[in-house]
């Protein structure tokens, strides 16, 4: 699924993102999504994590004078409140009660979550939509989709589910966040350093958090422009050797990358609470990055820009921008 941004037109069928559909299809289904300009409802569903929080955010900051945001989450009680956002029970392992909840909404973002469970859980979301007749559903995936890899078989099922669906939807993939690089905030301020496995040389391209809210936000409210697209948010490449370079710069010391052994690092990822299953899929991206794979080094860096018109964010914008939490 070639997700270059194109669009030719010949003989009735347009092709979209790589991916070739009858026009006659589209307009159909942008007819069922713009019918109607009152306020539309949207809910993120998996509203709890970084890239449900991030989209939240940028729903609020950007659209929510034509839309009304809810946070669809496990325990609403527990939810950390953001203005402007209703939260709202919604239970991914409950499909019978997402799928009655979905019918008052008219778009949502399926966050695919963290949990060994994730390939069950999202569809259970993507099938609750279509239940419910959402007019538009978009869901997280990942860069390996479909690859022989923990990440790769985890998510393969859940874009078919979605390209199956009679339902608009667009599929986000992401990379590895560059704002996992807090974990590195205490031995870059205590040490100068920060511990990582990965070749420093070899290039990779990851996201910001932040960006990645912005793009969902800006899909779920002109979702017309985004049926059956299939998108990958990345931000220009970059290495460690660049990030501690950056970090350099950022908080006028010298910042240094120190190579640990794999197992060291799977230690590390595990001490600080990730499972075990987690650790595996990240440790496989970090190989895919030293093995130089087109998938973890994306050529194609513009769907962010495509998508919000602003550039994603750099590795040396990023490090001056959190700057004041590794000093």
């Amino acid at each position: 699924h070639n997700t270059k941004p194109s669009k030719q037109t010949s003989n009735n069928k347009t092709t979209i993102m790589g991916c070739i559909h009858s026009t006659n299809a589209i307009k159909n289904l942008e007819t069922t999504i713009t019918v109607s300009q009152s306020p539309k409802r949207v809910i993120v569903v998996g509203a709890s994590g970084f890239v449900g929080k991030a989209t939240l955010n940028s729903l609020v900051d950007r659209h929510s004078s034509n839309l009304h945001i809810y946070a669809g989450v496990r325990d609403p009680s527990k939810f950390e409140s953001v203005l402007g956002v209703t939260p709202i029970k919604a239970d991914l392992n409950n499909k019978a009660e997402l799928t009655t909840l979905l019918k008052d909404f008219d778009r949502a973002f399926i966050v695919t979550p963290g949990h060994s469970d994730r390939t069950k859980l999202a569809i259970n979301g993507l099938e609750a939509a279509e239940d419910a007749g959402v007019g538009f559903v978009a869901v997280v995936s990942v860069l390996t989709c479909g690859t022989d890899s923990i990440f790769g078989k985890q998510f393969a099922p859940i874009e078919a589910k979605a390209k199956d669906l009679t339902i608009p939807t667009s599929i986000l993939r992401l990379p590895l966040f560059i704002d996992n690089n807090w974990l590195n905030a205490e031995s870059i301020k205590g040490r100068g350093t920060f511990y990582d496995p990965r070749d420093p040389t070899k290039k990779h391209t990851a996201v910001a958090v932040a960006d990645v809210g912005k793009a969902a936000a800006d899909i779920l409210a002109l979702p017309e422009k985004h049926v059956k697209t299939t998108y990958k948010l990345v931000s220009p490449p970059f290495s460690l050797n660049d990030l501690a370079a950056a970090f350099t710069t950022a908080l006028g010391k010298n910042t240094t990358v120190t190579t640990v052994p794999y197992n060291a690092a799977k230690e590390a990822f595990m001490g600080n609470g990730f499972p075990e299953w987690q650790v595996d899929g990240i440790l496989e991206l970090f190989h895919y990055i030293d093995n130089e794979s087109k998938l973890t080094n994306e050529k194609n860096t513009g769907d962010i820009a495509s998508i919000t018109g602003e550039k994603a964010t750099a590795i040396t914008e990023w490090a001056k921008q959190v700057a004041g939490g590794f000093m």
